[in-house]
């Protein structure tokens, strides 16, 4: 499908300059995919929108069956109560993008400060996403869905706020060592994990949706893309972000392993500084992703462990059936890659979140332009 060019992005080059440049180009497909066809929706998933008053539970499948009846209600979509009822809105502004914005509001029950995602009502992705959010949001390593509220035109979800930031706005212009970049993808697989057992496929894991709280503890965001997924099934519709996109996307036939691929790409520039797949437009980075073979042996990795690097691989190889799991890089990769974070003193949580801090408010902040929360 031939998707209409939003704007031109710079050739990335050079080892440290990679990131931010390649970033530029992290534009859903999905919302692309919007600008030739509105209202495209995955096969197998519910569009219809609840009346209101009615809450969002549809046919669970794999894994969430375990949650029906444990939804907030305060998360229920169609409810009555404004959100000026119980939150002072209009506060800073964290985040701007095509279809609404994040910011920060203060519940008048105790003032404690969330965050507010306000999204146009006619965007069909909103209900999936609550629906979504409902039986993920309780894990640790997942921002919490507070309230969800709506009026004429609007719907707002109240959040967790995470006042650490972004991860790609921690990141520095190059790479971090192999102990970091363990901790944060072992927080990253630990929640991919957990939404693979409960159904759900992510579709758009990034540095710019992973999130850090005020001690440093690493949470993965926005479901606006995420797809309930069953045993067995193969998902089709294109979704995700140039940049960390899986080729079968491309191929329009994929499973919950284009998780594992986009986390596989966080981890190489976490490694190495730069993204693997390179280009001065979307469709070149696309053919860079279904085309060019990866060197994991030359150059910059050649100061990389080979642990590490066989890691990357599994992670980034076009073979789905032999792309490793979620489970597997816990199980297998932890104890015997990056060490570090497997011994006796990272068993004391306030170490670890000590670790975190020190590491993430330290960094020098990339200088990333026109980037949002929603691209």
């Amino acid at each position: 499908m031939k998707m209409k060019k939003k704007r031109k992005e710079s050739e990335a080059s050079g080892r440290s300059s990679n990131l931010p440049e390649i970033s530029k180009s992290h534009h859903s497909l999905e919302r692309r995919s919007r600008l030739n066809k509105r209202c495209r929706e995955d096969r197998g998933v519910a569009t219809v929108p609840p009346s209101r008053g009615a809450s969002l539970l549809l046919t669970p499948s794999r894994g969430l069956k375990r949650k029906i009846g444990c939804i907030d209600k305060a998360t229920q979509m169609g409810r009555s109560m404004r959100i000026e009822d119980d939150y002072v809105t209009g506060g800073s502004a964290i985040g701007q993008g095509k279809f609404g914005s994040v910011t920060v509001c203060r519940a008048r029950a105790n003032g404690a400060e969330h965050a507010c995602k306000t999204l146009r009502k006619g965007e069909e992705t909103v209900h999936r996403e609550v629906e979504i959010m409902q039986h993920v949001s309780g894990h640790p390593g997942v921002v919490t869905l507070e309230a969800v509220y709506e009026d004429d035109e609007r719907w707002h979800l109240v959040m967790e706020l995470c006042s650490g930031g972004r991860l790609v706005d921690r990141m520095k212009e190059g790479p971090c060592s192999e102990h970091v970049a363990a901790g944060v993808l072992k927080e990253v697989m630990l929640v991919v994990k957990y939404c693979h057992d409960m159904g759900v496929v992510h579709r758009d894991i990034k540095p710019e949706n992973v999130l850090l709280t005020g001690s440093g503890k690493i949470k993965l965001a926005d479901f606006g893309l995420a797809i309930r997924i069953s045993e067995g099934q193969n998902l089709t519709g294109v979704a995700g972000s140039p940049a960390y996109v899986a080729p079968e996307v491309l191929s329009g036939r994929y499973s919950e392993k284009v998780d594992i691929w986009s986390s596989g790409v966080l981890l190489h520039a976490l490694l190495v500084g730069g993204l693997p797949f390179k280009g001065g437009s979307p469709e070149a980075v696309f053919e860079e992703i279904k085309n060019v073979k990866l060197d994991f042996q030359t150059g910059v990795w050649e100061s990389i462990s080979k642990p590490a690097r066989d890691l990357v691989g599994r992670m980034l190889t076009r073979d789905v059936s032999a792309r490793i799991a979620a489970d597997e890089v816990l199980s297998k990769f932890y104890g015997r890659v990056f060490t570090c974070f497997d011994g006796e003193h990272t068993k004391d949580s306030h170490y670890q979140s000590l670790f975190n801090l020190i590491f993430f408010f330290n960094l020098e902040k990339i200088n990333i332009d026109n980037i949002s929360m929603f691209c």
